[in-house]
This record gives C-alpha cells, structure tokens and sequence, in this order.
C-alpha cells in the first residue's frame, strides 16, 4: 500500500437527468474514507479537500475528475533501505526509520507524493559520507557500525531536514544489518552454539542433579544410622535402666526380711516344673535343718538356766538356808528335768518348737524368797 495518497480514482462524467431532476452522484462510487483519511477532489484545475459527510450535487463531487485519497494518520512510520560498503567483498544494509505526517493534503496530492519511501531514499543518498562509513569495519563488528552511522544520520537530519510539500519528516532512528547470506550463516552459528551450550548445560544439571540425588541418599543413609545408632543407645539405656530397677527391686525384696532370699531363689523366672519342685524340696530340708538347730539351741539354752539354779539351791544348802531335807527334794528335782530335757527329733518341717523356759517367767519360780530365807 502507498502512502501518503493510499488511492486515486478517475470520476465518469454524471449522466443527465430528467427534466427538472437535480443531477446527483452517487456517493457509493466513490472510493471509502476511513476515520484517518480523507478525499481530495481535482476540480477545474484546483484540488478541494471534501467534507465528512457528502451528498453527491456538491459541485467538486459532481464535477470533479478525480478523487484521492489520502492518509492523515499522525507519525505514520515509513522505513527505507541503503547499502554501504564494508571493509570485504559484501555490504552492510542500513535501514532507516522516519515518523511522517500529512498537515495539508492538497499540497501532498498537488506534489504527487503518492509514494514518498522514494522521496526519502533519495534524501538518505543526498548524504554522501554516509557510503564511507562502513569501509573501516568487517561484517563482524556491526555493533561498532552502528554508533557510527546513528550518530552521523542523526545529525545530518537535525541539520538538513527533510521538506516534502505538505508533510513533516522526523527521524526515528536506524538500524544496520550483514549481508542475507551472512546473517543467515551467523544464525545458523548462533544456533548451533546455542544447541551445543544447551546439551552441555543439559549434561551439566544432569551430573548436578545425580550429585545432589547421591548426597541426598548419603545424608538419608547416615541420618537412618544415626537413628539405628540412637535407638540402639536408647534401648540399651531402657534396658540399663530397667536392669537398675528390678535390681532396685530385688534389693528391696532381700532386705525385706528372713526368708526373701530363699523365697526369690525359688520364684526365679525360666524354670521348670522339676527345677521349682527341686528348690522348693531344698528350701523345705534348709528350713528344717534351721529349725532342729533352733531347738537344740533353745535346749542348751535351758539345761544350762536349771544347772545355774541347781547351783544356787546348793549354795543356800551349804549355808544353811534350806534345811538338807528340802534342798534335797529340790536338788531331785532339778536332776529330773536335766535328764528328761534332751532334744526330741523332728519328724518334718511342721514339727513345733518347744516353749522357752527363762529364769525370768512368772510360772517357772521353783522357790519363793521366804523359802530361801527359811
């Protein structure tokens, strides 16, 4: 599409009328407007800009002999294109772009500015140091290119405007491209560099995320030991703890009393039925065995009580205390419980020890203190 004049139509002469008919051109005939365009008519050797709105008898519009239409639209970008030499065989490609408006669409179509990238390359190439520029640079150093020949376009369009009838130029800026050939074979590197980077960075975050994984599982591993190693120590301190407290236990139990620790020996946990029979047989024959000593002892205890009384009623004989009748009767008596006070044996655990006798029982006082007094 051109620009600034999108379109121009040759008008057909309107055919008459009948009589007393007002001669009309349709408005449908004419080429569309759109909100940013609008039509200029050539009429009689002048242009004139038309309305918005049209009826068709306007003068301009019924006889005019052509119609234009042209775009008003603000900044309207137009772009061209120059080549400049290099330093090697192939030239750079610099593309300008300019921000354009149509301020008086007469002057534009009386111009014929139907097309004004022509205008524009034509005023780029009036500027002759621009196709040196590029002569000291290779196809390699672009970027380098393009400081150079912005700042070098810049000026001269700030200093030598662009003036075409009608409309306003403005510079908007440029850019500077190598050959197609060129660019394509750098894209193609590019592109290829980019892939190798990838499958190297591909291989990178793979060992990277083995390494991790293979840490990971190292420290998962060393944790479960740690774990296995504090359950161990926590369970050999449970035990620990509960090897104190039913030693605690049993402490308590033998320290109890008599007859804990046999009792204990007998109710050991593991044994069987003959093992427990056994003890029990054991703890029977030890418990008669203490029995028959605790008889023998209580005897002995005994006989020697009567042989200390039998001593004393002698010595108050031979001090004339008791007359020698009563002393002997006394004396018999004595020697009739020493002789009958030997030990009795035991038959079985259920045997029942005989009464001690002490010289301090009420019952066992065989003088009174005014029998020894006579």
């Amino acid at each position: 599409m051109s620009y600034p004049v999108i379109r121009q139509v040759a008008l057909e002469p309107v055919a008459r009328q009948r009589f007393l008919s007002r001669p009309r051109r349709p408005i449908s005939s004419l080429p569309r407007q759109l909100p940013h365009q609008r039509l200029v008519f050539e009429y009689d050797g002048t242009f004139v800009l038309g309305d918005r709105r049209l009826r068709g008898d306007e003068a301009h519009v019924l006889h005019g002999e052509s119609v234009s239409v042209v775009d008003m639209a603000k900044d309207h970008p137009v772009t061209i294109n120059v080549s400049i030499r290099s330093s090697g065989a192939h030239d750079f490609t610099v593309v300008v772009q300019f921000r354009c408006t149509v301020d008086e669409p007469i002057k534009v179509v009386r111009a014929g500015l139907t097309e004004v990238t022509e205008h524009l390359v034509t005023y780029i190439r009036a500027y002759h140091k621009l196709f040196d520029l590029g002569r000291g640079y290779g196809l390699h150093e672009v970027h380098e290119l393009w400081k150079n020949v912005h700042a070098q376009v810049k000026a001269y369009t700030t200093l030598v405007p662009c003036a075409l009838p009608g409309m306003s130029v403005e510079f908007a800026g440029l850019d500077v491209y190598a050959p197609d050939e060129i660019a394509q074979g750098r894209r193609h590197y590019e592109t290829s560099l980019h892939n190798i980077h990838g499958e190297h960075g591909l291989r990178d975050a793979k060992r990277k995320l083995d390494r991790d994984f293979e840490l990971d599982e190292q420290d998962y591993l060393h944790t479960k030991g740690h774990s296995a190693n504090d359950f161990t120590r926590q369970e050999a301190a449970l035990d620990r703890d509960q090897q104190i407290t039913e030693a605690t236990k049993v402490k308590d139990f033998l320290n109890s009393g008599p007859g804990a620790a046999d009792g204990l020996y007998a109710t050991t946990p593991g044994l069987s039925d003959q093992q427990i029979a056994d003890r029990y047989a054991t703890l029977g024959d030890r418990e008669y065995t203490a029995m028959q000593h605790e008889i023998q002892r209580e005897h002995e205890m005994q006989v020697v009580q009567e042989r200390a009384r039998a001593d004393v009623v002698r010595a108050a004989i031979s001090q004339g205390l008791f007359n020698e009748t009563t002393g002997k009767e006394l004396l018999a008596t004595f020697d009739d419980v020493e002789a009958e006070a030997g030990p009795k044996d035991l038959e079985g655990p259920a045997y029942e020890a005989r009464a001690e006798v002490t010289a301090g029982d009420a019952g066992d006082d065989f003088f009174m203190e005014e029998d020894v007094r006579g």
